[in-house]
């Protein structure tokens, strides 16, 4: 009988060990705030600002609260936390993408209900005598994205040009496809560039030293691409996902990404299931190194926003059965710290 119950508490005790994070592993997920505005997956954020100066601005807006598509929009600086700006001028939508490009943000393909959209929308930032940003959404379109309408792509900005490629949508006429083509805008036109991977959807891209990192997704769980702009060959295709390369527990759709010193973070998304792993990859290298997972307090998610903020990495928003708000800092060279989740 002691026996039984000492295999059931080794047993137990293996369980709740497995269901918390992983400390051995280096890194700390700290709480960092609630998103003010509706729950909301499949929502886009872009940053503006001078990273160096510690005065970037987050901006938040559509997706979806499971009801209705959304339009509302949000901007969050440390110093004044989170305050609603004036709507997204376009149809409200989810899966859309967000970009920068010489200053400015833009907003534009998505879904809503079963329909697929093309536009962009440029925002301007502006700064009153009081210091407060009041910036406004230009009320038509910008250029006309020459690819098909679509939701669920990616997008990247580089020095002043920004990337919008993949997706599901429109192919030759044909709707519900995936989508492997690619253009460039420069603030005025857009042209399409080449693109060597898979056609895909809701894959995750981040920049490092003025290369796109683009990882993942459906239809191409296993890829990573590299885009350097000023190479001769422009992308790279990087060491697979793969059992191989002990790299398959980084394969995922939907998930979010951030830069925190030069080093690219995957997190949330899923796979089988929704995963809790947090890979950490070092361009350099092309290594993928394992950190601390969500943290029991931090919910698994998919279709949530990820970015990079005054130097410091956020996931935030997402859904997982219920549609989320929470914004939790990531620490990748803190030890875990449960005493700062809430």
């Amino acid at each position: 009988m002691k026996q039984r119950l000492l295999l059931a508490f080794f047993a137990l005790s293996l369980f709740i060990t497995s269901c918390g994070s992983d400390n051995d592993l280096n890194g700390n997920w700290r709480y960092d705030s609630e998103f003010s505005g509706t729950k909301r997956s499949g929502a886009v954020s872009f940053v503006i600002g001078n990273e160096k100066d510690q005065n970037q601005t987050l901006f938040i807006g559509t997706g979806f609260d499971g009801k209705d598509e959304l339009k509302t929009f949000y901007k969050y600086s440390t110093n004044k936390g989170w305050e609603r700006i004036e709507d997204f001028p376009g149809d409200a939508r989810r899966d859309a993408v967000a970009f920068v490009v010489n200053g400015k943000g833009y907003v534009g393909t998505g879904v809503k209900e079963d329909i697929r959209y093309k536009d962009f929308y440029e925002y301007t930032p502006e700064i009153d005598d009081a210091g407060n940003e009041i910036g406004k959404w230009k009320k038509t379109p910008i250029a006309e994205f020459p690819g098909s309408k679509r939701q669920g792509a990616v997008a990247f900005s580089i020095g002043n040009e920004a990337y919008v490629g993949t997706g599901y949508g429109f192919l030759e006429g044909v709707d519900r496809k995936f989508l492997n083509d690619f253009y460039k805008y420069n603030g005025e036109v857009w042209s399409k560039i080449d693109f060597k991977g898979k056609k895909s959807r809701f894959t995750t891209a981040f920049v490092i030293k003025e290369k796109a990192y683009i990882v993942s997704g459906d239809g191409s769980l296993q890829d990573v691409w590299e885009y350097d702009p000023k190479a001769d060959v422009n992308w790279t295709k990087k060491d697979p996902l793969d059992k191989r390369h002990n790299r398959e527990n980084v394969q995922r759709s939907n998930a979010v990404s951030f830069v925190i010193n030069e080093l690219g973070y995957i997190v949330t998304g899923k796979n089988s299931s929704l995963s809790r792993e947090v890979w950490e990859y070092d361009p350099t290298r092309d290594e993928w190194v394992e950190r601390t997972s969500l943290e029991n307090e931090v919910s698994p998610r998919q279709d949530a926003l990820g970015f990079s903020l005054n130097g410091k990495g956020f996931i935030t928003t997402g859904f997982n059965g219920r549609y989320l708000g929470d914004t939790w800092e990531f620490q990748p060279t803190v030890g875990e710290n449960e005493d700062d989740n809430y």
